[in-house]
């Protein structure tokens, strides 16, 4: 091979080697890129605790809120449970009996009350009797899907709300033959602490083989500021005489500050009960059918709290 030649094989050896390096550059420049990460799912509504520890009931159901839509999807990463910037209102009913699913005349107490911007909002059945009798709760944000449970002690545990206003409704009933007794409490952020009641029984405290705890109410409340205590109720089907008593729990023994009697009533009348209460105390009020029946009077009352 001539002198030419080898000049000739040097350039083309040159050239090849020159975009063999070139391509070998750009191979180790993709080489250390990612590929795009794809955007992750935002969903409809924060919640108020992570899913991994979210207390539940048998439904495995988290804690609803008020900012829950019906729409369906992921959960976005919480970010904790809004700070109240109303009063959190406290009020708990005792010794409440339930009607049973298996009753062909019963009906699920339902309490009615709403929130004030936004902050945690309690719903739980903190005593049961008889020990192991369960209670079938729901609770229901503006009209929407009820979360519904069943149990001895349900707490639906990191409820909130984060509206203007929202309007909670909680029902219960006993779904076995006889409805327990229970304790069930309520909390929730309000400039205007007030409770209704509906589908209570205000049976006569002499009907016989008629448990007391199916006769009206009785209300555990505490005060945010000092003020007015009002009851306003009225019931079906029987002219009663009724008794309302509110009582100071803020020492070792209840004591009883006031009581009044009305006769032959269907109502407590316009504006209804009124009592003052000091502020930042517990108190205890009940109303009571002092009259015999045999009827089943459906009560529905909405207490007020300061």
């Amino acid at each position: 091979m001539n002198d030419s030649s080898w000049r000739n094989l040097s350039a083309m050896l040159g050239v090849a080697c020159v975009v063999l390096i070139i391509a070998a550059g750009a191979l180790l420049a993709t080489s250390g890129e990612s590929s795009p990460t794809p955007s992750q799912p935002v969903g409809s509504v924060a919640s108020v605790i992570p899913s991994s520890s979210a207390p539940s009931d048998s439904s495995g159901s988290p804690a609803p809120s008020a900012s829950a839509t019906a729409s369906a999807g992921p959960t976005a990463t919480p970010t904790g449970t809004p700070v109240a910037n109303a009063p959190i209102a406290h009020v708990t009913f005792n010794n409440l009996q339930l009607d049973a699913t298996s009753d062909a005349l019963g009906k699920p107490r339902t309490f009615t009350f709403i929130t004030d911007g936004s902050g945690p909002v309690g719903i739980a059945i903190v005593k049961s009797s008889p020990a192991k009798a369960t209670t079938r709760i729901c609770a229901q944000i503006d009209g929407g899907k009820a979360d519904c449970r069943t149990g001895t002690a349900v707490s639906y545990n990191g409820a909130f709300t984060d509206t203007a206003h929202s309007v909670w409704v909680v029902t219960l009933i006993g779904p076995a033959s006889v409805g327990p007794t229970v304790d069930v409490a309520f909390s929730w952020p309000t400039n205007h602490a007030q409770i209704t009641l509906t589908h209570g029984r205000f049976q006569g405290s002499s009907s016989p083989g008629v448990s007391p705890n199916l006769n009206g109410f009785t209300a555990s409340v505490k005060t945010v500021n000092a003020g007015n205590l009002t009851v306003a109720a009225s019931w079906t089907a029987v002219t009663a005489n009724v008794e309302i008593t509110t009582e100071d729990l803020n020492a070792p023994t209840a004591t009883i500050k006031d009581q009044k009697q009305i006769t032959s009533a269907t109502n407590l009348g316009t504006p209804g009960y009124t009592f003052g209460l000091d502020a930042a105390k517990w108190y205890r009020v009940s109303l009571r059918n002092l009259s015999a029946d045999s009827q089943r009077p459906d009560l529905t009352a909405v207490i007020s709290v300061p």
